[in-house]
């Protein structure tokens, strides 16, 4: 596996961000990631990654990235987050349940093309897993194959060119 390194993000950095450019976001759960988000923003044919924490124990100066500020900057992925067990239910994102809360919202524009690298590496891991609950053995795959899929997804459209990763 390819190292997946997010970069820090200053607040103000951050309230500058435009969501029609957030591509893939991660909502926080009770279990594996309930104290930030990981996020992908695409300027043209580059991605940058970050990564926020701290919504559990905010930080004294109030430098950090709140929940509510996420929630703000990003409306449309709140709003996704918000209604993500209506199955009918049309926004900016497709929700992927990850278990114990946590979930991933990937652009609708980009989920047709990111979707068949995070089944593939879900099903190769269920299938070396052998047999179980695998549906709910599936929700945490997805938890730890989803950013791989991400890269595999990137440096197979990039073959031709030199991959990001």
């Amino acid at each position: 596996m390819k190292e997946f390194i997010a970069n820090k993000i200053s607040k103000s950095e951050f309230l500058k961000l435009n969501e029609d450019d957030l591509m893939f976001i991660t909502n926080p759960g009770r279990m594996g990631d309930e104290d930030g988000a990981t996020f992908i923003i695409k300027h043209g044919n580059d991605f940058s990654i970050y990564r926020v924490d701290g919504w559990m124990y905010p930080r004294e100066d109030g430098e950090n990235i709140t929940l509510e500020d996420a929630s703000k900057q990003f409306p449309k992925w709140r709003e996704t987050w918000k209604h993500s067990a209506e199955k009918e239910y049309k926004g900016k994102y497709k929700y992927i349940y990850m278990g114990f809360g946590n979930g991933l919202c990937v652009d609708n524009s980009i989920y047709s093309e990111f979707e068949p690298y995070l089944y593939k590496l879900v099903e190769e891991q269920l299938e070396k897993s052998g047999e179980g609950d695998r549906e709910n053995l599936r929700y945490s795959v997805i938890f730890n194959s989803w950013e791989q899929a991400f890269i595999d997804m990137v440096n197979e459209t990039r073959k031709e060119n030199s991959p990001i990763f």
